[in-house]
Parts: C-alpha cells; sequence; structure tokens
C-alpha cells in the first residue's frame, strides 16, 4: 500500500527540520521548514506529495544550505534552494557565472537529487526592502489561488524572486494554465516562470490526493504533533525575510 502524507505527519516532519535547523542556525532551512506552518496555516501542509517525499524535499533543503551559504559573501551572494520531488530550483542571486555554476554543482552532488533548475541571476543582490515586496506578492499570489480554488492554492507552489514569480508543483495541466494566469495578472509581478519542478498529473489523481489530504485534515484539526524527543514544537523566529513560497 502506497504511504501518503497525512496532516499530522507532515507537522512532525516540519518541526523536526526546524528544531535541525535551529540547532545549526541555519537560517535558510528554518525558512523552508516553518514559513509554511506560520504563514498559511494547515492548508499549505497537506500538499500531493508522499511522506516519504516531502521528508527528502525538506532534508534536501537542509543539506543544500550549507555549501550554499559557502559559495560567496551575504554581500554578494542570495540563494535560496527549494526541493520539490527531489529536484531542486535554485533562485536569487550570485557574483559571477562561476558562482552560478558552483551552487548547481554542489547541489547535484547532494544524495538523492535529481535535477537542479538553475534560475540564479548574475548581479547584485537584492535589498531587504524587494525582499519584503516579493513576500508580499507570494502571499498575494497565493491568497488569489486558494480564493480561485483551494485546491489549486494548496497543490501550486509559489517562489517569487524581485518581482519574477516561479511556479511548481503536482498539478493537472488546466491548474497549472489557471494558476500561470492568476500569478501572471497578480499586482507586482513582472514574470511568471513554469519551473522543471512541475509533475503534471491527471484529474481523478489530483481529485483523489485532494479528498485524501481534506480527510486528513478533519482528522487531525487542531492537534499538534510532538518532536521525536516527545517536546512540543516551539515557534522559531526567522531572522530574514523570505521570498519562498509554502511547501
Amino acid at each position: 500500500m502506497k504511504l501518503r502524507t497525512t496532516l499530522s505527519a507532515k507537522r512532525t516532519i516540519v518541526s523536526a527540520i526546524a528544531a535541525i535547523c535551529l540547532t545549526t542556525q541555519l537560517t535558510a532551512c528554518i525558512e523552508t521548514a516553518i514559513v509554511g506552518a506560520v504563514a498559511a496555516g494547515a492548508i499549505v501542509l497537506s500538499d500531493r506529495r508522499s511522506v516519504a517525499v516531502y521528508s527528502k524535499d525538506a532534508w534536501i533543503d537542509v543539506q543544500a544550505a550549507t555549501p550554499l551559504n559557502e559559495i560567496g559573501p551575504t554581500s554578494t551572494t542570495h540563494i535560496i534552494a527549494n526541493a520539490f520531488n527531489s529536484r531542486v530550483l535554485l533562485t536569487g542571486e550570485v557574483a559571477s557565472e562561476t558562482d552560478k555554476q558552483k551552487a548547481a554543482e554542489v547541489v547535484k552532488a547532494i544524495s538523492g537529487v535529481k535535477g537542479v533548475d538553475n534560475q540564479l541571476v548574475v548581479g547584485p543582490i537584492t535589498s531587504l526592502e524587494v525582499r519584503n515586496n516579493d513576500s508580499f506578492i507570494t502571499s498575494k499570489v497565493k491568497s488569489r489561488l486558494i480564493g480561485d480554488h483551494p485546491e489549486l492554492g494548496n497543490a501550486m507552489k509559489v517562489i517569487t524572486e524581485n518581482g519574477v514569480v516561479f511556479v511548481l508543483g503536482m498539478l493537472t495541466q488546466s491548474e497549472l494554465e489557471r494558476g500561470i494566469e492568476i500569478a501572471r495578472t497578480t499586482s507586482g509581478v513582472k514574470r511568471v516562470v513554469k519551473t522543471s519542478l512541475i509533475t503534471i498529473i491527471q484529474e481523478p489523481q489530483a481529485k483523489a490526493l485532494d479528498q485524501e489530504a481534506k480527510d486528513d485534515a478533519s482528522k487531525t484539526q487542531g492537534t499538534v504533533t510532538p518532536l521525536p524527543d516527545g517536546s512540543q514544537p516551539q515557534t522559531a523566529p526567522v531572522t530574514q525575510p523570505t521570498t519562498q513560497g509554502v511547501n
């Protein structure tokens, strides 16, 4: 029997990864692990990936953080890695084409990574104001997606970097087209990029996965899943603004 992601299981994964990140002080992976939980609630945590794939993606993000942070100083380097179905999207800015290629190489070397979509830009890093605006754009796009269709908002992941929106997820063809149109017509969006981290699925499969997510959410609503050591998850401060979407 194929194991599907339950809301409770994903809470456990997010909490565990966040705890690891806090211990190692890796800001990028803190963003990956907890931004969905604190920014968009439980609906975002019940996406269409299996528990095994979801946890592997989260761990890839953790493993990528340190080598990516070592590529260059924060004054010239700003790299965000997002794993989905074992493929990694790189967004942000680097000082040179050499650094851009190096970022892809270090991520490809991580065990389990199947491919890299390198969308890094060679140029000056974005300002705090721009990153805050990117976060605002992401929230607007996600809100519009959810308002249009909750399952679409849940299934499509959105990442914004310098006004450019990157989309990924397990989507039907019609969902992808609708999601891109919604993102494209959101104020502040410069353009929309359809990444290679998109998996097209058929309508019956999408409906089945969404129903499982709803059933799981109704069973676990209001519960808090403890960490593996039995302790309760703590709210972790994110010290830098994130341009990431929500897992």
